[in-house]
């Protein structure tokens, strides 16, 4: 059977920003995503600015 581990991740996004902010803030979240997913998190769900990631647990 498989098995998961599960991470919380806190990025706060209801903030009144400009266009420009919002380019940047997208970068950095896009960011932060790639490196989890390169750790083998995968993105879930997001709600009220935590983001739910999951990855296989080694046997």
């Amino acid at each position: 059977m498989k098995r998961f581990e599960y991470k919380v991740v806190a990025i706060p996004t209801a903030f009144a920003i400009s266009t420009k902010q919002y380019e940047e803030a997208a970068q950095e979240f896009e960011t932060q995503l790639n490196v989890l997913g390169a750790e083998g998190w995968e993105f879930i769900q997001r709600a009220d600015g935590f983001f739910f990631l999951k990855r296989e647990m080694g046997q």
